[in-house]
């Protein structure tokens, strides 16, 4: 009897609303001024989903990193404040460069930025999911950053892996992409253990992985490993699938819809239990039986689903075909 949760690749392919996250070692050319060549080959790729009809959404880094050359700062900024310049400065040439290599493709980008407060309050909860569908029904492409200008300790998200974990929640993503300058989570640092094995799949909210992601990133972006691990925790709670990849690899978007087993894949447990809960119920219809789900023992259930493995609902027989 096959599976009723399918494999990786075939989620991949499968998958129609992407967050992608892209890191600022990325977008910059070692954490100084924007690198248009490698911004035009992501953006040439994130058209080309939107050509499948994947729906995108792009949280974007770079502009704090870009902005501190324009400064003069050399090293790795510190303070609030001095994060706060940068982004000012630097968060509008990020967006102009986003335009034109979108336009040459012949669609706009519209910015969205956002601090913590916007998914404290239901009412600003609404307005940022609603804010995201328009520019998406207008052809435009979302993109989203952290409002770094104006952030204060109360309400700043702290990395932009964060970021898009809450934006996965939030807008219902099937999959959550973060591009990174690693390969994905590897059992140990690879840099100091050359027999580190590369994790090619597993659980999200998997407690052993938070040992293997050690400590945070290098001198260029704000996260490291270990920000991913917890933002793929964070996303699961909606059901978003998670995939770490080195966004280095040529084409590697267009390679991930297409299957290939690249990077880090960290599924979430609450969509494989709906998975298995659909297939149940069709079973049920097939076998002549219609069956209602109890909306509040549903809502109890899954609560308690969602920290164990127990069923994800109660279900009634209301009806017995013959």
């Amino acid at each position: 009897m096959h599976s009723v949760v399918p494999d990786r690749a075939a989620l991949q392919q499968r998958a129609r609303r992407w967050v992608i996250k892209i890191g600022s070692s990325l977008l910059t050319q070692d954490g100084q001024r924007l690198d248009l060549s490698a911004m035009q080959k992501l953006v040439q790729q994130i058209l080309r989903l939107r050509a499948e009809d994947i729906e995108v959404v792009l949280v974007s880094s770079g502009s704090v990193s870009a902005g501190k050359c324009h400064l003069g700062w050399a090293q790795k900024m510190t303070t609030a404040e001095e994060r706060q310049a940068a982004a000012s400065v630097e968060q509008s040439a990020l967006i102009h460069a986003y335009e034109n290599l979108l336009a040459e493709g012949g669609t706009h980008c519209g910015q969205i930025l956002l601090t913590r407060d916007n998914f404290r309050d239901r009412k600003r909860l609404k307005k940022t999911r609603s804010a995201i569908e328009m520019l998406l029904r207008m052809q435009m492409l979302p993109i989203i950053n952290e409002n770094d200008a104006i952030v204060d300790l109360d309400n700043a998200l702290g990395n932009n892996d964060h970021l898009a974990a809450l934006v996965s929640n939030v807008w219902h993503a099937d999959l959550m992409v973060l591009l990174t300058d690693q390969s994905g989570l590897f059992t140990a640092d690879p840099r100091a253990r050359p027999d580190a094995e590369m994790i090619t799949e597993g659980m999200a909210g998997d407690p052993r992985y938070e040992h293997m992601a050690g400590g945070s990133g290098g001198t260029v972006g704000t996260g490291g490993m270990l920000t991913k691990i917890h933002a793929a925790t964070h996303a699961a709670r909606s059901g978003a699938t998670t995939l770490i990849a080195d966004g280095r690899i040529p084409d590697v978007l267009l390679r991930l819809h297409k299957g290939a087993l690249l990077g880090t894949f960290l599924r979430s447990g609450k969509f494989d239990r709906k998975l298995r809960r659909d297939a149940w119920t069709r079973l049920q219809i097939h076998h002549g039986q219609q069956w209602v789900i109890h909306p509040v023992r549903r809502v109890k259930d899954e609560v308690v689903a969602f920290y164990s493995e127990t069923p994800p609902f109660t279900a009634i027989p209301i009806f017995n075909g013959q």
